[in-house]
């Protein structure tokens, strides 16, 4: 079912009155976690750094790299012969992997290659399918620049081929798959959308774009989300100060509450959410969302997440 946003019969809630890493970020995103090393990932995308997490031994435990350019999203990466040691990143210009130990990257597909679209233009968020082709949408980079309609979906397949899917978006953002693997949803920040297509396990199209999910301006955005093992969505909500549990059918069955505005992106681990933030854009007006904005935060929702696949480079399909 598709519409505005409708809350069910009984909502669950939680409260979050503490951050998990107090860190100071400007624009995290991109939480990724790997089951084999308990390690968490996530990106600052306004200061380049990719953060490291061992969860095992907790904050204190915690690796930054500097990057040479934005990284929007990352994914776990194994070639042909089961080497599982790099990451595929959506970068500034395009498709790279990025060295475990330094950052530096080396890019796939150059996809931003003249200076002006170099400038205006940079990767957002992304995810991998069941199939391990990488997803990740181009969109104006914000920092620089202000545009809208100039965003495109990319599909990046284990051939190593580019795939352009979608165009005119503004910000590509949250992506996911339901358990049948025939619908794939696609979330466009800025228009306030959750867009949900037919898609094709065996050949990676995707058709028939329709609106999943509406948010009202005076609600927020959909920024990004996860999965969960009943198909629901737990989508974060910039400027809303929240992250919504959504179910097939559209409507509000969870609510985590957050004590700062933007929210940019959960990621399960077990039974638990790890959310990032972003820094507040107004803190002499909010300024208790400004004290908060920029940490990860963590809260156990009681029910566990739908695994995150790898790029799966160099398979034959």
């Amino acid at each position: 079912m598709a519409g505005k946003l409708g809350a069910s019969a009984d909502v669950q809630r939680w409260t979050v009155t503490e951050s998990y890493l107090d860190i100071r970020g400007g624009l995290l995103e991109g939480p990724f976690y790997t089951p084999e090393r308990n390690e968490l990932r996530f990106v600052d995308l306004d200061y380049e750094k990719v953060y490291f997490v061992n969860l095992a031994k907790g904050p204190s435990a915690t690796r930054v790299l500097h990057t040479e350019s934005p990284i929007g999203v990352t994914a776990d990466m194994i070639d042909d012969s089961g080497n599982n040691t790099q990451i595929v990143v959506a970068a500034k210009h395009g498709f790279a992997t990025m060295d475990y130990q330094s950052g530096a990257l080396t890019y796939i597909h150059r996809v931003h290659t003249s200076e002006e679209q170099a400038y205006r233009m940079r990767f957002n968020d992304g995810a991998v399918d069941n199939q391990g082709r990488f997803w990740a949408g181009s969109s104006i980079d914000h920092k620089y620049v202000q545009g809208q309609h100039e965003g495109t979906l990319y599909r990046l397949d284990p051939d190593l081929s580019l795939h352009e899917m979608v165009h005119q978006m503004t910000t590509p953002n949250g992506m996911g798959w339901n358990d049948a693997d025939n619908i794939m949803y696609v979330t466009d920040s800025p228009h306030g959308k959750i867009y949900a297509y037919d898609f094709d396990a065996r050949t990676g199209s995707i058709t028939n774009r329709r609106d999943f999910l509406t948010f009202e301006a005076s609600f927020g955005e959909p920024d990004g989300f996860a999965m969960d093992v009943e198909g629901c969505l737990w989508v974060a909500v910039w400027r809303g100060s929240r992250i919504i549990r959504v179910n097939p059918q559209g409507e509000i069955t969870g609510e985590i509450l957050f004590p700062t505005r933007f929210i940019t992106c959960p990621e399960f681990v077990g039974s638990e959410l790890i959310v990032t933030t972003a820094i507040e854009q107004e803190p002499y007006k909010y300024p208790q969302s400004a004290r908060w904005g920029g940490k990860v935060y963590r809260v156990d929702v009681g029910i566990r997440g739908k695994p995150r696949n790898a790029f799966r480079r160099g398979y034959q399909s």
